[in-house]
């Protein structure tokens, strides 16, 4: 192992850390791994896969069947597409539909970081669907892994300053995205490249302690979550400097329930950046990151933590002493509640319409085919796609013409119109959890219709069930539903428990506190009636169940 001196001890390097600086540029034996006729790979080249956005699991619904019989676990790769900004064309959407249906479990999967997952794809057919992916301009790679991931953006970016935010994402997608040319030799052309372009030196040759996340928000409204990444921007007019972003540093929302001291945090203000200056700031805190990280321990390497022992000044300090010029303080911001993008909207002289995908999961079964409907209007209509940071699809560019068509296509298909949905339901998020995720410690989306439903017939009860209510749910503490700003935001504790915070903030800017531990399933909509129940009788006009259980310190 590699040992570095920290606070004047020697503390062994996580086996990570070792395996990235022997990778030979995140190769490894990935390609002869991907050769083996085994429908798994080893324990090294699942730690480098994930650079490459591929996850190696297993279906977890088949493990004690599979064991009982003495045979091998049932192993499968969720596959991740980056979307920068979330935006796609229809001949992009009509390919990842394809790779749906032939390479993976039939779904779709849109994220809360606007990127796509396949789930179920067998090993055998992870090259197959990276090539189908390069061809349309569209990678796995840096997807995940200890790098910027993908770069989240307001949908109404896409239409705001002529598209501005989109070249942004674009932008910080390309320059942050690894130089090492392994993903190419491996996974698209098959044949090593005769000279290896050096990896960037913000990265160097072990990358980030851990993953880096980036959003850039709308100036009115936070549907991003801009306080709970790592680096955050939100468009503002600084008085002398003119258009620019606030930067916002160290936010991240993941904990460990076997180590006390990992805990979600909201970012802090850092600095005022013009458009020109953002990717160089990034990258000055991107090296702040590699250098400083905890790379012993990676429960506790994000770059929240650094900013957290440090503390926001002695952070902002360093930063600034690299800056090339004095570093402008951030413009404060007031965000307002958060936007769901659905429903039709006017864009110019064209229109976008927002569909809402259960859970992010895009597919035909008893409720609707949805994958099917947009598909068809795919390959009908010159349309466009943005998915959202809620995990669900905005159609964009559609002529004036077209929306009878649209609409009528959707309603055939049985896709449910925005007006037609409860707010708790419009609103609710939820990770894959079960049975593909390895860190998922309960049931997360498979179960969200019915939490949705419970928490419903609450909210009717108490008269308050056509207000906004936001629900977030994931089946371990990792956060990849963002739990830990919602209103209500349930998180798997056990097998079969969860606990269950509230008090967010509907503007993102406000961490919920926890309320209950280790509550059933079966038990959660009775354990939230009467905050509920108090929130229909007590609360002031217009007041969110968020702020009004925060004024009255009811958790």
């Amino acid at each position: 192992m590699t040992l570095v001196a920290e606070d004047d001890e020697r503390r062994v390097e996580s086996a990570v850390e070792q395996i990235k600086r022997e990778s030979g540029g995140l190769r490894g034996e990935l390609a002869a791994d991907l050769d083996d006729s085994g429908s798994g790979v080893s324990a090294t080249s699942e730690q480098l896969l994930k650079f490459h956005g591929v996850y190696a699991q297993d279906d977890r619904d088949q493990r004690r069947a599979l064991a009982s019989e003495g045979r091998d676990l049932a192993h499968i790769f969720m596959a991740r597409v980056a979307i920068p900004g979330g935006v796609l064309t229809s001949e992009q959407w009509l390919t990842l539909d394809d790779l749906a249906v032939s390479m993976a479990d039939g779904s779709i999967r849109l994220t809360t970081r606007q990127a796509v997952q396949f789930h179920g794809v067998m090993k055998s057919s992870l090259r197959d669907l990276t090539r189908a992916l390069h061809a349309r301009t569209m990678t796995t790679f840096g997807a995940c892994g200890d790098v910027v991931r993908n770069t989240v953006m307001c949908p109404d970016l896409a239409w705001e300053a002529e598209g501005a935010g989109v070249e942004l994402a674009r932008d910080i997608a390309s320059r942050f995205k690894p130089r090492t040319t392994s993903h190419l030799e491996i996974f698209v052309d098959g044949e090593r490249a005769a000279s290896v372009t050096d990896e960037h030196d913000f990265y160097g040759d072990t990358y980030l302690p851990r993953k880096f996340k980036v959003a850039v928000a709308s100036h009115h409204e936070n549907c991003v979550d801009v306080l709970a990444q790592d680096l955050g921007f939100v468009p503002v007019v600084h008085h002398e400097h003119g258009p620019g972003y606030s930067a916002f540093v160290g936010g991240g929302l993941g904990r460990s329930y076997a180590q006390s001291d990992t805990f979600a945090r909201l970012a802090d203000p850092l600095a005022f950046v013009t458009t020109s200056q953002v990717s160089d700031l990034i990258a000055l805190v991107v090296r702040t990151y590699r250098d400083r990280g905890d790379r012993t321990n990676r429960r506790r390497a994000r770059l929240k933590y650094v900013v957290a022992d440090m503390g926001i000044e002695a952070f902002r300090r360093e930063i600034a002493s690299s800056w090339p010029t004095p570093l402008v303080a951030a413009v404060p911001v007031t965000f307002g509640p958060a936007d769901d993008h659905l429903g039709w909207r006017e864009r110019g002289e064209q229109f976008e319409l927002g569909v809402r995908v259960g859970a992010g999961r895009v597919r035909d079964d008893g409720r609707g085919r949805l994958r099917s409907a947009l598909a068809a209007l795919a390959s009908s209509l010159a349309v466009g796609f943005v998915i959202t940071p809620q995990q669900d699809l905005v159609i964009t560019h559609i002529e004036e013409s077209q929306r009878e068509d649209v609409e009528r296509i959707l309603s055939d298909h049985g896709v449910r119109a925005a007006g037609d949905l409860a707010p708790l339901e419009r609103q609710a998020l939820a990770c894959p959890a079960l049975p593909t995720c390895g860190q998922a410690l309960a049931e997360s989306e498979r179960v969200l219709e019915r939490v949705v439903a419970e928490l419903q017939v609450v909210a009717e009860n108490a008269g308050v069930g056509r207000r906004p209510l936001q629900l977030r749910m994931t089946g371990c503490p990792n956060g990849c539903a963002r739990p830990a700003v919602a209103e209500i935001g349930i998180v798997g504790r056990t097998k079969s428990t969860y606990d269950v915070y509230v008090g967010g903030g509907p503007r993102g800017d406000r961490l919920a506190r926890l309320y209950r531990e280790k509550v059933r399933l079966d038990e959660v909509d009775v354990a939230l009636a009467p905050l509920v129940a108090a929130w229909g009788r007590d609360a002031l006009a217009g007041e969110s169940f968020g702020d009004f259980v925060t004024r009255r310190d009811l958790a």
